[in-house]
Protein backbone atom coordinates (compact mmCIF):
# COMPACT_ATOMS: atom_id res chain seq x y z
CA UNK A 1 0.00 0.00 0.00
CA UNK A 2 1.58 3.43 -1.00
CA UNK A 3 2.25 6.24 1.40
CA UNK A 4 -0.38 8.75 0.30
CA UNK A 5 -3.06 6.48 0.74
CA UNK A 6 -2.00 5.07 4.09
CA UNK A 7 -2.33 9.00 4.40
CA UNK A 8 -5.47 9.37 2.98
CA UNK A 9 -7.35 6.51 5.33
CA UNK A 10 -5.68 8.14 8.52
CA UNK A 11 -6.91 10.99 7.77
CA UNK A 12 -10.43 9.70 7.07
CA UNK A 13 -10.15 7.85 10.90
CA UNK A 14 -9.27 10.77 12.19
CA UNK A 15 -12.15 12.91 10.81
CA UNK A 16 -14.74 10.23 11.53
CA UNK A 17 -13.21 10.41 15.12
CA UNK A 18 -13.89 14.12 15.53
CA UNK A 19 -17.27 13.86 13.93
CA UNK A 20 -20.52 14.73 15.68
CA UNK A 21 -22.12 11.32 16.31
CA UNK A 22 -25.37 10.29 18.12
CA UNK A 23 -24.57 7.79 20.96
CA UNK A 24 -26.40 4.78 22.76
CA UNK A 25 -26.17 5.65 26.46
CA UNK A 26 -27.39 2.23 28.84
CA UNK A 27 -26.68 1.54 32.46
CA UNK A 28 -27.92 -0.60 35.03
CA UNK A 29 -30.93 0.95 37.06
CA UNK A 30 -33.72 -0.19 39.32
CA UNK A 31 -35.60 3.43 38.46
CA UNK A 32 -36.34 2.21 35.00
CA UNK A 33 -40.07 3.11 34.46
CA UNK A 34 -42.71 0.54 34.44
CA UNK A 35 -44.65 -1.25 31.29
CA UNK A 36 -46.88 1.19 29.48
CA UNK A 37 -50.29 1.56 31.35
CA UNK A 38 -52.82 2.21 28.22
CA UNK A 39 -56.14 3.04 27.89
CA UNK A 40 -58.93 0.78 26.33
CA UNK A 41 -58.71 -0.22 22.62
CA UNK A 42 -54.93 0.48 23.11
CA UNK A 43 -54.25 -2.08 24.95
CA UNK A 44 -55.84 -4.74 22.16
CA UNK A 45 -53.36 -2.95 19.48
CA UNK A 46 -50.07 -3.25 22.19
CA UNK A 47 -49.05 -6.69 20.81
CA UNK A 48 -49.21 -5.49 17.10
CA UNK A 49 -47.20 -2.57 17.67
CA UNK A 50 -44.52 -4.26 19.74
CA UNK A 51 -44.34 -6.46 16.94
CA UNK A 52 -43.72 -4.12 14.75
CA UNK A 53 -41.19 -2.39 16.23
CA UNK A 54 -38.78 -5.57 16.32
CA UNK A 55 -38.77 -5.10 11.76
CA UNK A 56 -39.87 -1.56 10.99
CA UNK A 57 -38.37 2.03 10.87
CA UNK A 58 -39.49 4.67 13.30
CA UNK A 59 -41.15 7.02 10.77
CA UNK A 60 -43.37 3.61 9.48
CA UNK A 61 -44.18 3.06 13.21
CA UNK A 62 -44.96 6.61 14.23
CA UNK A 63 -47.04 6.70 11.14
CA UNK A 64 -48.87 3.98 11.74
CA UNK A 65 -49.69 4.86 15.20
CA UNK A 66 -50.67 7.99 14.13
CA UNK A 67 -53.51 5.83 12.05
CA UNK A 68 -55.07 4.58 15.30
CA UNK A 69 -55.93 7.96 17.49
CA UNK A 70 -56.84 6.31 20.63
CA UNK A 71 -53.53 4.45 20.59
CA UNK A 72 -51.67 7.80 21.46
CA UNK A 73 -55.13 9.51 23.12
CA UNK A 74 -55.40 11.48 20.29
CA UNK A 75 -58.42 12.77 17.88
CA UNK A 76 -58.66 12.05 14.47
CA UNK A 77 -58.11 16.01 13.46
CA UNK A 78 -55.25 15.72 15.85
CA UNK A 79 -53.66 12.66 14.61
CA UNK A 80 -53.68 14.21 11.24
CA UNK A 81 -51.96 17.08 11.60
CA UNK A 82 -49.34 15.71 13.93
CA UNK A 83 -48.80 12.95 11.25
CA UNK A 84 -48.25 15.19 8.34
CA UNK A 85 -45.49 17.17 10.97
CA UNK A 86 -43.78 14.27 11.72
CA UNK A 87 -43.89 12.86 8.43
CA UNK A 88 -42.10 16.14 7.33
CA UNK A 89 -39.44 15.67 10.01
CA UNK A 90 -38.87 12.21 9.38
CA UNK A 91 -38.13 13.36 5.64
CA UNK A 92 -35.06 15.01 6.80
CA UNK A 93 -33.54 12.84 9.23
CA UNK A 94 -33.61 10.59 5.81
CA UNK A 95 -31.13 13.60 4.50
CA UNK A 96 -29.12 13.89 7.68
CA UNK A 97 -26.13 11.84 8.33
CA UNK A 98 -25.70 12.22 11.70
CA UNK A 99 -29.31 10.78 12.73
CA UNK A 100 -30.32 8.66 9.47
CA UNK A 101 -28.88 5.21 11.10
CA UNK A 102 -29.93 6.74 15.01
CA UNK A 103 -31.03 3.83 16.76
CA UNK A 104 -34.49 4.28 17.91
CA UNK A 105 -35.86 4.11 21.87
CA UNK A 106 -39.55 3.11 21.30
CA UNK A 107 -38.92 -0.56 21.28
CA UNK A 108 -37.43 0.55 24.65
CA UNK A 109 -40.12 2.86 26.05
CA UNK A 110 -42.92 -0.18 24.86
CA UNK A 111 -41.06 -2.88 26.76
CA UNK A 112 -43.55 -5.46 27.64
CA UNK A 113 -41.46 -5.87 31.42
CA UNK A 114 -40.06 -3.25 33.30
CA UNK A 115 -36.33 -2.92 32.61
CA UNK A 116 -33.13 -3.64 33.96
CA UNK A 117 -30.95 -1.04 32.32
CA UNK A 118 -31.70 2.81 32.09
CA UNK A 119 -31.37 3.91 27.75
CA UNK A 120 -30.65 7.48 26.75
CA UNK A 121 -29.15 8.57 23.05
CA UNK A 122 -26.80 11.52 23.62
CA UNK A 123 -25.95 13.55 20.79
CA UNK A 124 -22.43 14.53 20.36
CA UNK A 125 -20.75 17.42 18.56
CA UNK A 126 -17.65 17.91 17.31
CA UNK A 127 -14.59 18.15 20.00
CA UNK A 128 -16.78 17.79 22.68
CA UNK A 129 -15.38 18.32 26.23
CA UNK A 130 -16.30 19.23 29.85
CA UNK A 131 -16.85 23.11 28.25
CA UNK A 132 -19.17 22.07 26.09
CA UNK A 133 -23.13 23.21 26.48
CA UNK A 134 -25.45 20.18 27.10
CA UNK A 135 -29.13 20.13 26.77
CA UNK A 136 -31.05 17.87 28.60
CA UNK A 137 -34.20 16.99 26.79
CA UNK A 138 -37.77 14.68 28.42
CA UNK A 139 -39.91 13.62 26.13
CA UNK A 140 -43.50 13.68 25.64
CA UNK A 141 -45.73 11.30 26.06
CA UNK A 142 -45.51 8.39 23.50
CA UNK A 143 -41.95 7.38 23.74
CA UNK A 144 -38.92 9.49 23.16
CA UNK A 145 -38.81 9.73 19.01
CA UNK A 146 -36.09 10.37 16.52
CA UNK A 147 -37.63 13.18 14.76
CA UNK A 148 -37.36 15.43 18.67
CA UNK A 149 -33.90 14.37 19.24
CA UNK A 150 -33.02 15.59 15.83
CA UNK A 151 -34.68 18.71 15.62
CA UNK A 152 -32.73 19.83 18.66
CA UNK A 153 -29.37 18.22 17.92
CA UNK A 154 -30.47 20.33 14.31
CA UNK A 155 -31.25 23.46 16.16
CA UNK A 156 -28.01 23.35 18.72
CA UNK A 157 -25.41 21.33 17.30
CA UNK A 158 -22.58 22.66 19.74
CA UNK A 159 -24.27 21.20 22.42
CA UNK A 160 -24.33 18.19 23.88
CA UNK A 161 -27.61 16.72 24.01
CA UNK A 162 -28.94 13.99 26.30
CA UNK A 163 -32.23 12.13 25.58
CA UNK A 164 -33.39 9.99 27.82
CA UNK A 165 -36.15 7.49 27.53
CA UNK A 166 -38.83 6.78 30.28
CA UNK A 167 -41.44 4.36 28.99
CA UNK A 168 -43.73 6.20 27.43
CA UNK A 169 -44.06 9.69 29.45
CA UNK A 170 -41.29 11.33 31.19
CA UNK A 171 -43.89 12.72 33.37
CA UNK A 172 -43.35 11.00 36.44
CA UNK A 173 -39.01 10.56 35.58
CA UNK A 174 -37.14 10.07 38.78
CA UNK A 175 -34.55 12.16 39.94
CA UNK A 176 -32.44 9.21 40.32
CA UNK A 177 -32.69 8.00 36.70
CA UNK A 178 -31.70 10.92 35.91
CA UNK A 179 -28.53 11.18 37.34
CA UNK A 180 -27.41 7.67 36.27
CA UNK A 181 -28.43 8.61 32.69
CA UNK A 182 -26.11 11.56 33.26
CA UNK A 183 -23.25 9.81 34.95
CA UNK A 184 -23.81 7.54 32.07
CA UNK A 185 -23.70 9.76 29.70
CA UNK A 186 -20.19 11.16 31.35
CA UNK A 187 -18.49 7.66 31.18
CA UNK A 188 -19.09 7.27 27.48
CA UNK A 189 -18.47 10.42 26.35
CA UNK A 190 -15.08 10.26 28.64
CA UNK A 191 -15.22 13.25 29.96
CA UNK A 192 -17.59 15.93 32.90
CA UNK A 193 -20.54 17.22 31.47
CA UNK A 194 -21.25 20.94 32.24
CA UNK A 195 -24.01 21.74 33.96
CA UNK A 196 -27.30 21.64 31.70
CA UNK A 197 -30.30 22.83 31.18
CA UNK A 198 -33.69 21.01 31.53
CA UNK A 199 -35.82 21.17 28.38
CA UNK A 200 -39.51 19.57 29.13
CA UNK A 201 -41.65 19.20 26.42
CA UNK A 202 -45.77 18.27 27.31
CA UNK A 203 -45.69 15.16 29.86
CA UNK A 204 -41.60 15.34 29.83
CA UNK A 205 -42.30 19.15 30.86
CA UNK A 206 -44.65 17.94 34.63
CA UNK A 207 -41.47 15.53 34.38
CA UNK A 208 -38.89 18.41 34.41
CA UNK A 209 -40.18 20.58 36.97
CA UNK A 210 -40.55 17.97 39.36
CA UNK A 211 -36.71 16.94 38.73
CA UNK A 212 -35.64 20.63 38.53
CA UNK A 213 -37.45 21.39 41.92
CA UNK A 214 -35.71 18.73 43.92
CA UNK A 215 -32.63 20.28 42.86
CA UNK A 216 -32.89 23.77 41.15
CA UNK A 217 -28.93 24.27 41.46
CA UNK A 218 -28.08 21.35 39.11
CA UNK A 219 -29.37 22.62 36.11
CA UNK A 220 -28.43 26.26 34.53
CA UNK A 221 -32.03 26.78 33.41
CA UNK A 222 -35.50 25.09 32.96
CA UNK A 223 -37.44 25.26 29.95
CA UNK A 224 -40.80 23.91 29.52
CA UNK A 225 -43.01 23.70 26.19
CA UNK A 226 -46.84 22.78 26.29
CA UNK A 227 -47.16 22.47 29.75
CA UNK A 228 -47.55 23.81 33.11
CA UNK A 229 -46.16 23.42 36.88
CA UNK A 230 -47.95 20.25 38.47
CA UNK A 231 -49.76 20.78 41.35
CA UNK A 232 -47.44 18.26 43.49
CA UNK A 233 -44.44 21.09 42.69
CA UNK A 234 -46.18 24.83 43.25
CA UNK A 235 -45.41 25.30 46.56
CA UNK A 236 -41.42 23.71 45.70
CA UNK A 237 -40.68 27.25 43.87
CA UNK A 238 -38.29 29.92 45.59
CA UNK A 239 -36.51 33.02 44.67
CA UNK A 240 -33.30 30.39 43.91
CA UNK A 241 -35.41 29.15 40.80
CA UNK A 242 -35.55 30.42 37.01
CA UNK A 243 -38.00 28.77 35.07
CA UNK A 244 -39.22 29.06 31.49
CA UNK A 245 -42.83 28.24 29.79
CA UNK A 246 -43.73 28.57 26.29
CA UNK A 247 -47.01 27.39 25.29
CA UNK A 248 -49.95 27.31 22.14
CA UNK A 249 -52.70 29.83 23.14
CA UNK A 250 -55.16 27.47 21.81
CA UNK A 251 -53.85 25.20 25.07
CA UNK A 252 -56.62 24.48 27.03
CA UNK A 253 -55.15 25.30 30.34
CA UNK A 254 -53.74 28.54 28.73
CA UNK A 255 -57.56 29.88 26.91
CA UNK A 256 -58.25 28.85 30.91
CA UNK A 257 -56.39 31.57 32.24
CA UNK A 258 -55.01 28.16 34.31
CA UNK A 259 -51.50 28.47 33.09
CA UNK A 260 -51.41 33.00 33.99
CA UNK A 261 -52.66 32.01 37.62
CA UNK A 262 -49.86 29.56 38.15
CA UNK A 263 -47.22 31.71 36.52
CA UNK A 264 -48.35 34.59 38.86
CA UNK A 265 -48.56 32.10 42.50
CA UNK A 266 -44.54 31.30 41.24
CA UNK A 267 -43.57 34.84 41.01
CA UNK A 268 -45.39 35.48 44.93
CA UNK A 269 -43.01 33.19 46.10
CA UNK A 270 -40.30 34.60 44.54
CA UNK A 271 -39.14 32.35 41.75
CA UNK A 272 -37.99 34.24 38.55
CA UNK A 273 -40.13 33.51 36.28
CA UNK A 274 -41.03 34.11 32.27
CA UNK A 275 -43.66 32.71 30.11
CA UNK A 276 -44.43 33.69 26.62
CA UNK A 277 -47.52 32.44 24.61
CA UNK A 278 -47.64 31.48 20.71
CA UNK A 279 -51.09 33.36 19.22
CA UNK A 280 -52.80 30.78 17.36
CA UNK A 281 -51.16 28.18 18.04
CA UNK A 282 -51.77 24.50 19.43
CA UNK A 283 -50.02 21.57 21.44
CA UNK A 284 -47.88 20.61 18.45
CA UNK A 285 -46.13 24.16 18.20
CA UNK A 286 -42.82 22.63 18.50
CA UNK A 287 -43.75 20.96 14.92
CA UNK A 288 -45.68 23.67 13.52
CA UNK A 289 -44.01 27.04 15.10
CA UNK A 290 -40.61 25.22 15.05
CA UNK A 291 -38.36 28.56 14.15
CA UNK A 292 -40.47 31.19 16.54
CA UNK A 293 -40.00 28.27 19.50
CA UNK A 294 -36.46 27.45 18.57
CA UNK A 295 -35.57 31.47 18.57
CA UNK A 296 -37.58 31.97 22.11
CA UNK A 297 -35.67 28.81 23.29
CA UNK A 298 -32.47 30.07 22.35
CA UNK A 299 -32.79 33.84 23.90
CA UNK A 300 -33.41 31.90 27.33
CA UNK A 301 -30.25 29.61 26.83
CA UNK A 302 -28.10 32.78 26.41
CA UNK A 303 -29.65 34.50 29.73
CA UNK A 304 -30.99 31.53 31.88
CA UNK A 305 -31.21 33.87 35.27
CA UNK A 306 -31.63 37.26 33.84
CA UNK A 307 -34.75 38.83 36.13
CA UNK A 308 -34.94 41.88 33.73
CA UNK A 309 -36.84 39.60 31.23
CA UNK A 310 -39.29 37.86 34.15
CA UNK A 311 -42.97 38.46 32.57
CA UNK A 312 -45.55 36.99 30.16
CA UNK A 313 -45.30 37.46 26.51
CA UNK A 314 -47.50 36.78 23.71
CA UNK A 315 -45.92 36.05 20.39
CA UNK A 316 -47.75 36.57 17.20
CA UNK A 317 -48.58 34.53 14.30
CA UNK A 318 -46.21 35.02 11.62
CA UNK A 319 -48.32 37.66 8.77
CA UNK A 320 -49.82 39.43 11.94
CA UNK A 321 -49.20 43.07 12.46
CA UNK A 322 -47.62 42.61 15.55
CA UNK A 323 -44.92 42.17 15.50
CA UNK A 324 -22.15 27.01 34.68
CA UNK A 325 -19.59 25.35 34.64
CA UNK A 326 -17.95 21.65 36.23
CA UNK A 327 -19.14 18.17 36.46
CA UNK A 328 -22.94 17.77 37.25
CA UNK A 329 -24.76 15.26 40.14
CA UNK A 330 -28.17 15.65 40.55
CA UNK A 331 -29.82 14.84 43.72
CA UNK A 332 -31.69 11.65 44.26
CA UNK A 333 -35.69 11.08 44.91
CA UNK A 334 -35.93 11.01 48.79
Amino acid sequence: MSFPVVLIGLALCLGQADAQEVLRVTWATQHASKPAALQKPAPDLLPAFRAALTVLPESNIVAMALSQPAFLGLTEPEAARLRQLCAARYGIIQKDATFRKAFSALPYCYSEQTPTQGLASVYRPKNSDASTPCLVFLHGYGGSFLWAQQLFAEAFPKHIVIYPAYGISSAMLPASYLAECVAASERTLGHPIARPSLIGLSAGGFGAVRVYTRAPDTFRALIVLGAYPPEDTMNSFDKRMTAHFLAGSREPYVASGQLARCMRSLRSRGANIESSTLQDADHFFLLSRREETLKIIRSWLESPGSRAAVGDATIPKPGHVDAAAGPIKIASNP
